[in-house]
């Protein structure tokens, strides 16, 4: 996982009070989506797509997707 998404979801969960939820539904997240100056949000593992994200590891023009 590059460092950068994992700073910035750090940062991100310090400054929350609640347990992020799904930007997409109403679930818990299980993911963090990050791209720099692209994507930074939360989704499910419903709303997470291997083909759209790289899950655990850097990925090639595709956000990266952090498990939380």
């Amino acid at each position: 996982m590059p460092r950068e998404a994992e700073s910035v979801l750090a940062g991100i969960l310090e400054e929350r009070e609640a347990t992020p939820t799904c930007e997409m539904c109403s679930s818990d997240a299980d993911f963090f989506l990050y791209e720099p100056e692209r994507v930074s949000k939360f989704v499910c593992w419903e709303h997470v797509s291997p083909y759209a994200a790289a899950v655990d590891e850097p990925g090639e023009d595709r956000p990266t997707a952090v498990r939380l």
